[in-house]
């Protein structure tokens, strides 16, 4: 009897013990879990604030792909003083992939002696002439052989002339001609020329299809109206305004 007295003192200590024991358990299993929670939370925050940054470092890297992968265009000089000159060409079929280049020094002095021979520097004391400017040879119409002024409808006067430069550029298929369109200073303000541009512009393009009607190889030949901006005399008398309304055929070497 005093054997089992002894032992159930023995057992509520034990359980107490246990009681005790279990308490700080759950407090430490409550506790992991609050950490656990606020773990998760941070690594969510932690994603989200990832997944912005890259997304800004991309948004911010395109365009400087982009910028990379473009290929550099060709600078562009312009004059202020100068504006673009207004420019037509006659339709032509296949665009030739040859290009004016610099020339060989000896072809266009060559170019130069049969040129003069063909027009002479006064062809039929018109005021036609030839020379040579830098790598091209230069043929100068004068307005009073091709147009009336202000117009741009092609006279007869300068049939002879231009048969002469077509059956030449016929022969001369390595040739490329420019022809340019060029007025004096003063305004022209009408229903079909706003500005010397147009009218410098139509007037090559008319000497241009009369050498096409004529024969030669549309593929050879391009046109440009400079307007009143390339003068070749001062716009202060009537004599030296006569001299700056022309039209210049620019002969070239096709370079392949």
């Amino acid at each position: 009897m005093d054997r089992m007295m002894s032992i159930v003192p023995e057992y509520q200590q034990k359980q107490l013990s246990l009681q005790k024991s279990s308490k700080p358990l759950r407090l430490l299993k409550s506790g992991t879990e609050s950490v656990n929670s606020n773990e998760i939370w941070l690594l969510t925050l932690s994603d989200l604030l990832m997944l912005l940054m890259i997304f800004f470092v991309f948004l911010l890297a395109a365009p400087l792909v982009q910028n990379g992968k473009s290929a550099p265009s060709a600078p562009v000089a312009m004059s202020a003083s100068q504006p673009m000159a207004a420019a037509a060409q006659p339709p032509t079929g296949i665009v030739d992939s040859r290009t004016p280049g610099l020339q060989d020094k000896q072809a266009v002095a060559t170019l130069e002696e049969d040129l003069q021979a063909l027009l002479g520097n006064r062809e039929n004391g018109q005021g036609v002439t030839v020379e040579r400017r830098s790598q091209f040879i230069v043929i100068t119409l004068p307005e009073q052989i091709l147009f009336d002024s202000g117009q741009a409808q092609m006279k007869t006067t300068a049939g002879p002339t231009l048969e002469k430069v077509a059956a030449f550029i016929i022969n001369h298929p390595d040739l490329s001609i420019e022809v340019q369109g060029h007025t004096d200073d003063r305004p022209i303000n009408s229903s079909r020329y706003p500005s010397n541009w147009e009218l410098s512009a139509d007037r090559a393009t008319q000497v241009a299809k009369t050498l096409v009607e004529l024969g030669t190889n549309p593929q050879q030949i391009a046109t440009k109206g400079f307007g009143e901006y390339h003068p070749i005399a001062p716009n202060s008398t009537d004599e030296d305004r006569m001299k700056n309304r022309r039209v210049e055929l620019q002969f070239s070497y096709l370079q392949s």
